[in-house]
């Protein structure tokens, strides 16, 4: 729960950050929509409908030896004649004519307007003043009465670039009249339609488009100012034929004038090949009008929406799995995923969502949360380490350390050996020992049999008094689980037999069993629970009555056979359970040298246990007694004598089944 409760933190930080950060985040989002537009869609083709005269370099050159610049109108005049003459569809001036020059100038630009078939639209501008004596003056420049009077169209040519300098959008309008894009297309299209135009922003309550630039500067045809006067002799036939035609500056005029007027040229997204000039931005503006080709922008509404649904779903992904590499291959497809549908959104569907900020908070909400799973992990590494050190090799702590989540409350079944060991008569002992004395035996007890189970690949599960129970093959599989236990088993009855008066007894099976966790999520404890675990437990006491210090279960023979030496002690019924358990006392490993006395008494017990299951009472006592002289040390014979002599005595019944029950635990 903590989790989820910090990844809902972690999402909130970000999104919070991102509004503290917006103008920052804002231009980068704009070098984004760059990115789009010039890179990965590119430049389209120059439109047919469009072309432009550039008051260049090379027209001021030619006109040097005349007159300098600004022109004489009358040569603007001129041009109008001869771009009639050429067929032009419309003449669209990027040039404030404010103001009145002479009467004879005037008049002929004015006669050429007024004569020609196609409409002329000229530049307006305003220009805003900060006086310290009257504060802010507004004045618009409009083209002088004469042009006006002879039929003139006025278009507003005033740009606003964003923040960052670059130019990416065109007013409609500047106080609801006109701009100059928006009137060239009114006289060549009919009034402009706002229905279906996707307004992106306002300048007070003038709409503003995106731009779709056709290209970099000089992908809309342009021809220089001098040829235009003359096409007839400079350009092949029909250049202006149907054409809407633009005049203004380009980039190079204001280097040559000597009236320091500012540069009529903008930065755009194709900036990175020069910037463009101000004409060929209004035929830009113009062309995205006539084709329809609309930039249209996600609303802050679906932006704030996706920067919240795409982080959710990265913190899903990092907090539903457990592989640190799927982990940052999911999330990486995620956010390439978003990024590429946004890429192919712009580019396909002309619509922009944006990118920068969506990516800043999923990668920093997939940061800060794989941060604090990752302090969590080192946490539970830390913890994990402290409860099972001392308790298992360092084979099955490296496991564990693998997959910590599978420490976690809840279990398992498994097919598992455990092993119980208690050392008998240790009330006897406590109280011919003192306490330190006492703590000082078992301690290297402890230590010495704890080496030994985690050498053989065990698990030391819990201490209960002087009692231990350990588990093989979980947490950490082996396949030899059950021969792990019996060699360990054999092994801690060495170290017990150097270490009197302590004597041990131990109890092995196998069997399925549930392993897991156990108690509560701050304080749990790894263990295994089952019948098979209680059936271990109960062998340990087992081995009491028959004087044996290694007892196992035939589930656990049938595993070691042929592996260790054994023999069949009996068939018993523990207290707590109904069906009866054949049981084997592990006496050696079979590549261990054991002396040959030790053969030898196992084959004279199975001679013994074969006449006893046969009901040869006589026979049994007969080989029982020869048995104890020879093997004094062996009390499971000594019982079976016992019985024997019982039985001859007094025969149990027919559907007797051999089955010894035990009385105790």
């Amino acid at each position: 729960m903590k989790k989820y409760v910090a990844a809902g933190i972690f999402l909130l930080l970000s999104l919070g950050f991102v509004a503290l950060s917006l103008p920052q985040l804002e231009i980068l989002e704009l070098k984004s929509y760059d990115s789009m537009m010039s890179i990965a869609r590119g430049p389209l083709p120059s439109p047919d409908e469009l072309i432009i005269v550039a008051i260049d370099e090379t027209s001021l050159a030619e006109f040097q030896s005349f007159f300098n610049w600004p022109w004489p109108r009358a040569i603007h005049g001129e041009l109008i004649n001869s771009l009639n003459r050429a067929g032009a569809r419309a003449i669209g001036f990027d040039v404030v004519f404010a103001g009145e020059t002479e009467e004879e100038e005037d008049g002929y630009m004015a006669e050429a307007i007024q004569g020609g078939s196609a409409p002329v639209v000229l530049a307006a501008t305003r220009e805003v003043t900060d006086d310290p004596r009257m504060g802010i003056l507004t004045l618009n420049l409009l083209p002088a009465d004469p042009f006006l009077e002879a039929g003139a169209h006025v278009g507003y040519a005033t740009m606003n670039p964003d923040s960052d300098g670059a130019l990416r959008m065109a007013r409609l309008s500047v106080d609801d009249n006109p701009v100059l894009a928006v009137e060239l297309y009114n006289q060549v299209a009919g009034p402009l339609d706002m229905t279906d135009i996707p307004v992106v922003s306002f300048e007070g309550e003038d709409p503003e488009i995106f731009i779709n630039f056709a290209g970099p500067p000089r992908t809309i045809r342009t021809v220089s100012y001098y040829q235009a006067l003359e096409p007839e002799v400079y350009l092949p036939e029909g250049t202006f034929q149907d054409k809407i035609v633009l005049v203004g500056r380009s980039m190079a005029v204001e280097d040559l004038s000597e009236r320091r007027m500012e540069k009529d040229a903008f930065s755009i997204p194709f900036s990175v090949e020069g910037q463009m000039p101000g004409v060929e931005v209004h035929a830009n503006a113009l062309n995205t009008l006539l084709t329809g080709t609309f930039i249209d922008r996600a609303s802050v509404a679906t932006t704030w929406i996706l920067m919240i649904l795409l982080p959710l779903l990265v913190s899903g992904i990092v907090l539903g799995f457990d592989s640190f590499r799927l982990k940052i291959v999911l999330s990486l497809l995620v956010i390439a995923g978003y990024e590429a549908m946004a890429v192919a959104l712009f580019v396909y569907q002309s619509y922009w969502i944006y990118t920068v900020q969506p990516l800043f908070v999923m990668v920093s909400v997939f940061g800060l949360n794989t941060l604090y799973q990752y302090r969590l992990s080192e946490k539970e590494r830390a913890h994990i380490r402290k409860a099972l050190k001392g308790y298992v090799s360092s084979q099955v702590m490296n496991e564990v350390m693998k997959n910590p989540n599978g420490l976690e409350l809840g279990g398992t079944q498994v097919e598992a050996t455990v092993l119980f060991s208690d050392i008998a008569g240790f009330s006897q002992i406590s109280e011919k020992t003192t306490p330190r004395e006492l703590f000082a035996l078992l301690n290297e007890y402890f230590t010495r049999i704890g080496d030994v189970i985690m050498a053989r690949e065990g698990m030391i599960n819990k201490y209960i008094g002087d009692a231990v129970m350990a588990i093989w093959n979980t947490p950490l599989a082996h396949e030899n689980h059950a021969a792990l236990a019996c060699q360990a088993a054999l092994e801690m009855k060495r170290i017990v037999e150097e270490m009197p008066p302590l004597k041990a007894r131990i109890g092995i099976n196998t069997g399925p069993m549930v392993a897991g966790n156990l108690g509560h999520a701050e304080r749990m404890e790894y263990t295994v629970i089952g019948d098979a675990v209680n059936l271990a437990s109960r062998l340990e006491g087992a081995n009491k009555p028959f004087g044996t210090a290694i007892m196992i279960s035939d589930t656990t023979e049938q595993l070691v056979r042929g592996r260790f030496l054994l023999r069949q002690l009996d068939r018993i019924r523990v207290i707590g359970k109904e069906q009866p358990v054949s049981v084997y006392e592990v006496l050696a490993g079979i590549d261990e040298q054991v002396p040959e006395a030790l053969h030898e008494m196992v084959q004279s017990f199975e001679r013994i246990t074969e006449a006893y299951e046969a009901r040869d009472w006589e026979k049994a006592c007969s080989l029982a007694e020869a048995h104890v002289k020879v093997f004094k040390e062996d009390h499971v014979t000594e019982i079976y004598l016992e019985r024997c002599r019982q039985f001859a005595a007094s025969p149990p019944p027919v559907d007797w089944d051999g089955v010894f029950a035990l009385k105790s635990k």
